[in-house]
């Protein structure tokens, strides 16, 4: 169907409460109608009934019914009392036959006469003048149809007038009570037309169904705006990755196409050879491990990925810390755990958790400088914390020390910033505390960091003791 033949709501409400009241108009008016015949029926029947009652003097002085009378043997007798209907009788009356009207007096009923003549007569037995027979007494039957057609007519007039009414009456009606939605509709074309996610639907007032459906709009929207900006945050958020991610990769790239130019154009003597071949063995091994470490990232960001069992937490942490006593054993390392703490988790994400966040300590606080590895149970999970006394984090860098290749300066004289994230070092990707978050969130936990200069840095890793849902 074409958009613009259809009928607009306003037209199909109004259109619909006219038929709908014409039909009630209808029924009432075809009901009122046949009550109102069945009473003149009756009052008709009960009237030309009382009037047969009357002598026959009294009949004769009335001209108000035409009377005859009927002998069972000699024919018609009309009475003279001047009504004009007496000849419409005495012609009717020809067409009846004496077994017929016997019968209706036997039944004491009115009965229509045969032919055109309009009238419905009642007879009883009569004897006069020595003569046995009927009399009958007629009175139009017009006096029922033209008391109901007077009805029907002024039904109809009535009803149309009602009808002329409601349609003035119910337009205004309608109108108002769609007020609230052109409200909204208005409010919806300037959402679509100026990209306003910010617009709500206006409050209806009084209009409960209305009201409702303003506020599943407004719910909506809400979800609607909120889901836009999570994407603009994510789109952000992966234009930042590449382009950190192409700065982090460009920087070794350079350095080996450097040394691979010079040694094509022989620019390399014999002496440098070593020193340039081991440039470009670390620098490819700083990318080989800045690739692996967006490759975990890019996995953990699929719980799946996770092979969860049921570990010994505390165990893993005094594995750590041994760890870490073995690769720098002038550290000191302090441990406070419960003998053990059962987790449902993915062991070597956790020990890579472990392992980061001390490697962490070691990169970027001077060494020697103490730690303190810590295990408890808290909030129906376990707490890992790992807290150094180093130089701390500016409040910037703190907040995102979590951020994808961010790496804060190292202060002069101090020996570092502390955290993967925070301080910049030539062997941090700045992807440590990421892929520690990342891991935390796959098991459906969280990672937090606290830090000040001079009063050193604490991350806190809170992980669920049940299974990932």
């Amino acid at each position: 169907m074409n958009r613009s033949a259809r009928l607009s709501l306003r037209a199909r409400l109004l259109a619909g409460l006219i038929a709908v009241t014409a039909l009630f108009l209808v029924i009432m008016g075809t009901v009122s109608a046949f009550v109102i015949s069945s009473h003149l029926e009756g009052q008709f029947d009960n009237s030309l009934l009382a009037t047969l009652s009357e002598t026959t003097a009294q009949l004769e002085a009335s001209p108000a019914h035409p009377v005859a009378l009927v002998g069972p043997a000699d024919g018609i007798y009309p009475v003279s009392n001047g009504s004009a209907d007496t000849s419409a009788l005495t012609s009717g009356l020809g067409l009846v036959t004496l077994a017929e009207l016997r019968q209706h007096v036997r039944d004491h009923t009115v009965f229509r006469l045969p032919g055109s003549s309009g009238l419905s007569v009642a007879a009883k037995r009569v004897s006069a003048d020595g003569r046995t027979g009927f009399l009958v007494v007629g009175e139009p039957h017009s006096r029922v149809s033209d008391g109901v057609r007077t009805l029907v007519v002024a039904e109809l007039i009535t009803g149309c007038a009602l009808l002329a009414l409601l349609a003035l009456g119910g337009r205004w009606l309608i109108d108002r009570g769609l007020a609230p939605l052109n409200q909204m509709a208005t409010t919806a074309q300037r959402i679509t037309a100026q990209g306003d996610l910010t617009a709500r639907m206006p409050d209806p007032g009084d209009h409960a169904e209305v009201g409702g459906l303003a506020d599943a709009i407004n719910t909506m929207l809400d979800r609607i705006q909120q889901a836009f900006g999570a994407r603009l945050r994510s789109e952000q958020k992966v234009r930042q990755f590449a382009a950190d991610a192409s700065h982090e990769l460009r920087t070794p790239l350079t350095t080996i196409r450097g040394y691979a130019e010079l040694y094509g154009h022989g620019a390399l003597g014999p002496d440098q050879l070593p020193t340039a071949m081991r440039r470009i063995d670390e620098e490819s091994q700083r990318m080989s491990r800045l690739v692996a470490e967006l490759l975990e990232l890019a996995r953990l960001d699929r719980s799946s990925s996770l092979s969860l069992t049921r570990i010994d937490l505390a165990l893993l942490v005094r594995d750590a810390a041994a760890d870490a006593a073995a690769v720098e054993p002038g550290r000191p390392i302090s441990i406070q755990a419960p003998p053990e703490l059962p987790v449902v988790a993915d062991e070597p994400r956790i020990r890579q958790v472990l392992a980061n966040l001390l490697a962490n300590v070691r990169e970027h606080t001077p060494p020697g400088t103490p730690v303190a590895l810590g295990l408890s149970a808290a909030a129906g999970g376990a707490l890992i914390e790992v807290a150094d006394a180093g130089p701390g984090m500016s409040p910037e860098d703190a907040a995102r020390a979590f951020d994808r290749f961010h790496r804060g300066r190292r202060d002069e004289g101090d020996g570092g910033g502390d955290g993967d994230d925070g301080a910049r070092s030539d062997q941090g990707s700045g992807l440590g505390l990421s892929i520690v978050q990342a891991i935390a969130v796959a098991h459906n936990g969280h990672a937090d960091l606290a830090s000040a200069p001079g009063q050193g840095t604490r991350v806190r890793v809170w992980l669920p003791a049940g299974p990932v849902s």
